[in-house]
Protein backbone atom coordinates (compact mmCIF):
# COMPACT_ATOMS: atom_id res chain seq x y z
CA UNK A 1 0.00 0.00 0.00
CA UNK A 2 1.25 3.64 -1.07
CA UNK A 3 1.58 6.52 1.15
CA UNK A 4 2.63 9.02 -1.75
CA UNK A 5 2.21 12.57 -0.90
CA UNK A 6 1.19 13.34 -3.99
CA UNK A 7 -1.46 10.39 -3.91
CA UNK A 8 -4.67 13.17 -3.01
CA UNK A 9 -6.47 13.56 0.44
CA UNK A 10 -7.53 11.81 2.92
CA UNK A 11 -10.27 12.12 5.55
CA UNK A 12 -11.66 11.20 8.94
CA UNK A 13 -14.95 10.86 9.21
CA UNK A 14 -16.66 11.97 12.38
CA UNK A 15 -17.35 9.49 14.99
CA UNK A 16 -20.02 11.58 16.92
CA UNK A 17 -23.51 12.63 16.69
CA UNK A 18 -23.72 10.91 12.94
CA UNK A 19 -25.71 7.80 12.39
CA UNK A 20 -24.10 4.91 10.91
CA UNK A 21 -25.67 5.30 7.94
CA UNK A 22 -24.83 9.22 7.86
CA UNK A 23 -21.06 8.40 7.84
CA UNK A 24 -21.21 5.75 5.25
CA UNK A 25 -23.02 8.24 3.17
CA UNK A 26 -20.03 10.86 3.89
CA UNK A 27 -17.73 7.76 2.61
CA UNK A 28 -19.04 7.44 -0.66
CA UNK A 29 -19.66 11.37 -0.91
CA UNK A 30 -15.84 11.58 -0.26
CA UNK A 31 -15.18 8.83 -3.09
CA UNK A 32 -17.27 10.30 -5.54
CA UNK A 33 -15.21 13.65 -5.22
CA UNK A 34 -11.82 12.32 -5.67
CA UNK A 35 -10.32 11.63 -1.73
CA UNK A 36 -8.24 9.07 -1.91
CA UNK A 37 -9.04 7.32 1.94
CA UNK A 38 -11.46 7.82 4.37
CA UNK A 39 -11.15 6.89 8.01
CA UNK A 40 -13.15 6.22 11.36
CA UNK A 41 -12.39 6.69 14.62
CA UNK A 42 -13.64 5.44 17.63
CA UNK A 43 -14.96 7.38 20.75
CA UNK A 44 -17.79 7.09 22.29
CA UNK A 45 -20.59 6.67 20.17
CA UNK A 46 -20.11 4.52 16.79
CA UNK A 47 -18.80 0.67 16.58
CA UNK A 48 -16.14 1.56 14.24
CA UNK A 49 -15.28 -1.96 13.06
CA UNK A 50 -19.12 -2.21 11.82
CA UNK A 51 -19.25 1.42 10.25
CA UNK A 52 -15.74 0.28 8.70
CA UNK A 53 -17.53 -2.96 7.21
CA UNK A 54 -20.51 -0.93 5.70
CA UNK A 55 -18.23 1.10 4.30
CA UNK A 56 -16.03 -1.24 2.44
CA UNK A 57 -18.68 -2.68 0.47
CA UNK A 58 -20.18 0.49 -0.17
CA UNK A 59 -17.07 1.99 -2.10
CA UNK A 60 -14.39 0.73 -4.60
CA UNK A 61 -11.31 3.09 -5.01
CA UNK A 62 -10.96 4.97 -1.61
CA UNK A 63 -8.67 3.71 1.50
CA UNK A 64 -10.45 2.03 4.30
CA UNK A 65 -8.74 3.02 7.47
CA UNK A 66 -9.40 2.91 11.27
CA UNK A 67 -7.95 5.58 13.13
CA UNK A 68 -8.29 4.31 15.64
CA UNK A 69 -9.21 0.70 17.40
CA UNK A 70 -8.76 0.41 21.15
CA UNK A 71 -6.46 -2.69 22.17
CA UNK A 72 -7.38 -1.80 25.28
CA UNK A 73 -11.34 -2.47 24.22
CA UNK A 74 -11.02 -5.62 21.97
CA UNK A 75 -9.04 -8.69 22.37
CA UNK A 76 -6.36 -8.89 20.29
CA UNK A 77 -7.68 -12.22 18.50
CA UNK A 78 -10.55 -10.29 17.86
CA UNK A 79 -8.80 -7.35 16.50
CA UNK A 80 -6.67 -9.93 14.07
CA UNK A 81 -11.08 -11.42 13.19
CA UNK A 82 -11.57 -7.69 12.43
CA UNK A 83 -8.86 -6.72 10.03
CA UNK A 84 -8.91 -9.69 8.05
CA UNK A 85 -12.52 -9.58 7.64
CA UNK A 86 -12.38 -5.72 6.59
CA UNK A 87 -9.49 -6.31 4.64
CA UNK A 88 -11.70 -9.64 2.79
CA UNK A 89 -14.43 -6.40 1.78
CA UNK A 90 -11.84 -4.31 0.35
CA UNK A 91 -8.99 -6.01 -0.85
CA UNK A 92 -6.42 -3.91 -1.13
CA UNK A 93 -7.74 -1.09 0.74
CA UNK A 94 -7.57 -1.52 4.06
CA UNK A 95 -5.30 0.12 6.65
CA UNK A 96 -6.06 -0.57 10.82
CA UNK A 97 -4.56 2.15 13.28
CA UNK A 98 -4.46 0.54 16.90
CA UNK A 99 -3.84 2.31 20.14
CA UNK A 100 -4.13 2.50 23.82
CA UNK A 101 -6.93 5.05 23.90
CA UNK A 102 -7.43 7.09 26.84
CA UNK A 103 -7.28 5.33 30.58
CA UNK A 104 -9.98 7.21 31.91
CA UNK A 105 -12.16 6.27 28.94
CA UNK A 106 -11.31 2.71 29.05
CA UNK A 107 -11.34 2.43 32.86
CA UNK A 108 -14.45 4.08 33.52
CA UNK A 109 -16.60 2.91 30.21
CA UNK A 110 -15.52 -0.02 29.54
CA UNK A 111 -14.76 -1.54 33.04
CA UNK A 112 -11.42 -2.48 32.34
CA UNK A 113 -8.03 -1.42 33.63
CA UNK A 114 -5.07 -0.13 32.02
CA UNK A 115 -2.29 -1.55 33.38
CA UNK A 116 0.89 -2.53 31.28
CA UNK A 117 -0.09 -0.56 28.03
CA UNK A 118 3.44 -1.09 26.21
CA UNK A 119 3.62 -4.90 27.00
CA UNK A 120 -0.16 -5.55 25.15
CA UNK A 121 0.52 -2.96 22.81
CA UNK A 122 3.42 -4.64 21.84
CA UNK A 123 1.77 -8.27 21.90
CA UNK A 124 -1.28 -7.32 20.43
CA UNK A 125 0.42 -6.03 17.23
CA UNK A 126 3.00 -9.25 17.27
CA UNK A 127 -0.70 -11.27 17.02
CA UNK A 128 -2.52 -9.10 14.96
CA UNK A 129 0.52 -9.09 12.06
CA UNK A 130 0.62 -12.54 12.69
CA UNK A 131 -2.20 -13.58 12.38
CA UNK A 132 -3.37 -11.71 9.00
CA UNK A 133 -0.39 -13.55 7.55
CA UNK A 134 -1.69 -16.86 8.24
CA UNK A 135 0.59 -17.49 11.08
CA UNK A 136 -0.54 -19.93 14.56
CA UNK A 137 -0.04 -17.56 16.72
CA UNK A 138 0.46 -18.55 20.72
CA UNK A 139 1.96 -16.13 23.13
CA UNK A 140 2.30 -16.49 27.21
CA UNK A 141 0.91 -13.50 27.99
CA UNK A 142 0.21 -9.59 27.17
CA UNK A 143 -1.83 -11.09 25.89
CA UNK A 144 -1.97 -14.69 25.88
CA UNK A 145 -3.18 -16.34 22.91
CA UNK A 146 -3.24 -20.40 21.90
CA UNK A 147 -3.11 -21.53 18.53
CA UNK A 148 -4.94 -18.69 16.88
CA UNK A 149 -5.22 -18.95 13.40
CA UNK A 150 -7.26 -17.25 11.08
CA UNK A 151 -8.03 -19.29 7.80
CA UNK A 152 -8.61 -17.73 5.35
CA UNK A 153 -6.61 -14.41 5.53
CA UNK A 154 -6.83 -11.54 3.08
CA UNK A 155 -4.77 -11.97 0.01
CA UNK A 156 -3.01 -8.44 0.50
CA UNK A 157 -2.50 -8.31 4.44
CA UNK A 158 -3.45 -4.73 5.70
CA UNK A 159 -1.11 -2.82 6.94
CA UNK A 160 -1.49 -2.30 10.84
CA UNK A 161 -0.31 1.02 12.07
CA UNK A 162 -0.22 2.49 15.56
CA UNK A 163 -1.38 5.77 17.38
CA UNK A 164 1.62 7.17 19.68
CA UNK A 165 2.85 10.37 20.61
CA UNK A 166 5.04 9.66 23.63
CA UNK A 167 8.76 8.38 23.52
CA UNK A 168 7.66 5.08 24.40
CA UNK A 169 5.16 4.44 22.54
CA UNK A 170 6.79 5.75 19.15
CA UNK A 171 9.26 3.51 19.65
CA UNK A 172 6.95 0.20 19.89
CA UNK A 173 5.50 2.15 16.27
CA UNK A 174 8.37 2.15 14.54
CA UNK A 175 9.83 -1.54 15.82
CA UNK A 176 6.63 -3.04 16.04
CA UNK A 177 4.16 -1.52 13.49
CA UNK A 178 4.11 -0.97 9.96
CA UNK A 179 3.80 2.92 10.36
CA UNK A 180 2.75 5.70 13.04
CA UNK A 181 -0.04 7.58 13.39
CA UNK A 182 -0.01 11.12 15.24
CA UNK A 183 -2.49 12.77 16.80
CA UNK A 184 -2.44 16.55 18.33
CA UNK A 185 0.84 17.04 17.24
CA UNK A 186 2.26 20.01 15.28
CA UNK A 187 3.56 19.44 12.26
CA UNK A 188 6.69 20.36 12.69
CA UNK A 189 7.27 17.83 15.66
CA UNK A 190 5.04 15.28 12.86
CA UNK A 191 7.73 16.18 10.54
CA UNK A 192 10.85 15.77 12.76
CA UNK A 193 9.06 12.14 13.85
CA UNK A 194 8.73 11.18 10.40
CA UNK A 195 12.39 10.97 10.36
CA UNK A 196 13.22 9.49 12.82
CA UNK A 197 10.90 6.65 11.82
CA UNK A 198 12.21 6.35 8.00
CA UNK A 199 15.95 6.60 10.65
CA UNK A 200 14.85 3.42 12.38
CA UNK A 201 12.67 1.14 9.90
CA UNK A 202 13.70 2.34 6.83
CA UNK A 203 12.94 4.89 4.09
CA UNK A 204 9.45 3.68 3.19
CA UNK A 205 8.63 3.81 6.58
CA UNK A 206 4.83 5.56 6.57
CA UNK A 207 4.10 8.45 9.79
CA UNK A 208 0.73 9.56 9.51
CA UNK A 209 -0.67 12.71 10.87
CA UNK A 210 -4.29 13.49 12.08
CA UNK A 211 -4.37 17.42 10.89
CA UNK A 212 -7.45 18.81 12.34
CA UNK A 213 -9.06 21.54 9.55
CA UNK A 214 -11.65 23.59 8.39
CA UNK A 215 -12.20 26.07 5.52
CA UNK A 216 -13.60 28.87 4.95
CA UNK A 217 -14.51 29.11 9.01
CA UNK A 218 -16.77 31.53 10.67
CA UNK A 219 -16.85 32.50 14.32
CA UNK A 220 -18.29 29.80 15.77
CA UNK A 221 -16.34 27.66 13.82
CA UNK A 222 -13.16 29.16 15.45
CA UNK A 223 -15.04 28.71 18.93
CA UNK A 224 -16.24 25.17 18.26
CA UNK A 225 -12.56 24.32 17.17
CA UNK A 226 -10.73 26.03 20.45
CA UNK A 227 -12.66 24.25 22.76
CA UNK A 228 -12.00 21.20 21.09
CA UNK A 229 -8.26 21.49 20.87
CA UNK A 230 -8.54 23.05 24.18
CA UNK A 231 -10.39 19.56 25.47
CA UNK A 232 -7.44 17.28 24.09
CA UNK A 233 -5.04 20.07 25.86
CA UNK A 234 -6.15 18.68 29.11
CA UNK A 235 -6.26 15.18 29.26
CA UNK A 236 -3.27 13.95 30.68
CA UNK A 237 -1.67 12.21 27.96
CA UNK A 238 -1.97 14.82 25.20
CA UNK A 239 -1.42 17.51 27.74
CA UNK A 240 1.91 16.09 28.37
CA UNK A 241 2.98 15.51 24.79
CA UNK A 242 2.27 18.99 23.76
CA UNK A 243 4.21 20.00 26.60
CA UNK A 244 7.06 17.69 25.41
CA UNK A 245 6.58 20.28 22.04
CA UNK A 246 7.48 22.97 24.24
CA UNK A 247 4.03 24.99 24.62
CA UNK A 248 3.67 25.80 27.93
CA UNK A 249 -0.69 24.81 28.68
CA UNK A 250 -0.35 25.26 32.54
CA UNK A 251 -2.83 27.78 32.79
CA UNK A 252 -4.74 25.85 30.17
CA UNK A 253 -4.66 22.91 32.28
CA UNK A 254 -5.70 24.23 35.58
CA UNK A 255 -8.89 26.25 33.76
CA UNK A 256 -12.45 25.37 34.49
CA UNK A 257 -13.38 23.31 31.68
CA UNK A 258 -15.64 25.78 30.21
CA UNK A 259 -12.99 28.46 30.50
CA UNK A 260 -9.98 26.06 28.98
CA UNK A 261 -10.23 27.57 25.66
CA UNK A 262 -9.26 30.87 26.41
CA UNK A 263 -6.13 29.70 27.70
CA UNK A 264 -5.56 27.70 24.69
CA UNK A 265 -2.21 29.96 23.67
CA UNK A 266 -3.05 31.18 19.59
CA UNK A 267 0.04 30.30 17.87
CA UNK A 268 -0.50 26.26 19.24
CA UNK A 269 -3.99 26.41 18.19
CA UNK A 270 -2.90 27.80 14.65
CA UNK A 271 -0.53 24.71 14.45
CA UNK A 272 -3.15 22.04 15.46
CA UNK A 273 -5.67 23.67 14.07
CA UNK A 274 -5.42 25.06 10.10
CA UNK A 275 -7.93 27.65 9.69
CA UNK A 276 -8.48 28.76 6.17
CA UNK A 277 -9.31 29.26 2.53
CA UNK A 278 -9.58 26.02 0.27
CA UNK A 279 -5.94 26.95 -1.54
CA UNK A 280 -4.19 27.53 1.94
CA UNK A 281 -5.04 24.14 2.94
CA UNK A 282 -4.29 22.39 -0.09
CA UNK A 283 -0.88 24.58 -0.09
CA UNK A 284 0.16 23.08 3.60
CA UNK A 285 -1.43 19.56 2.93
CA UNK A 286 1.25 19.73 -0.45
CA UNK A 287 3.88 21.14 2.10
CA UNK A 288 3.29 18.15 4.72
CA UNK A 289 3.56 15.68 2.29
CA UNK A 290 6.49 16.46 0.47
CA UNK A 291 8.57 16.87 4.05
CA UNK A 292 7.46 12.91 4.84
CA UNK A 293 4.06 13.52 6.51
CA UNK A 294 1.12 11.79 5.49
CA UNK A 295 -2.01 13.64 6.12
CA UNK A 296 -5.07 12.82 7.38
CA UNK A 297 -7.73 15.44 7.42
CA UNK A 298 -10.16 15.84 10.40
CA UNK A 299 -12.65 18.35 9.90
CA UNK A 300 -14.00 20.80 12.87
CA UNK A 301 -15.74 23.68 13.86
CA UNK A 302 -19.62 23.86 14.02
CA UNK A 303 -22.16 23.01 11.41
CA UNK A 304 -21.60 20.89 8.12
CA UNK A 305 -17.80 21.42 8.53
CA UNK A 306 -17.15 17.83 7.09
CA UNK A 307 -19.12 18.45 3.97
CA UNK A 308 -17.47 21.90 3.50
CA UNK A 309 -14.43 20.25 3.76
CA UNK A 310 -15.24 17.50 1.56
CA UNK A 311 -16.56 19.67 -1.33
CA UNK A 312 -13.57 22.32 -1.15
CA UNK A 313 -10.83 19.86 -1.02
CA UNK A 314 -12.38 17.51 -4.17
CA UNK A 315 -10.41 16.69 -6.27
CA UNK A 316 -12.77 15.19 -9.10
CA UNK A 317 -12.82 16.58 -12.66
Amino acid sequence: MQWDADAGPEIVLPARRLTAPAVVDLARRAESLGWTGVWVSEVLSLDAATVLGAIAVRTTRVRVGASILPVTTRSAALLAMTASTVAQLAPGRAAFGLGVSTPGIVADRHDRAVTRPVAQTIGTLDVVRRALRGETVTRAADPAVTDLRIDPVPAEPPPVLLGAFGPRMTHVAHTHADGLILNTVTPAAAVELAAAGRAAAGPGYPTLLSQRMCVDPTPDDVAAARREIASYCRVPAYGESITRQGWDIEALRAAEPGDAARYLPDALFAELCWLGSAADCRERLAALGKAGVHPLCVPVGSGDGTGRLLSALAIAG
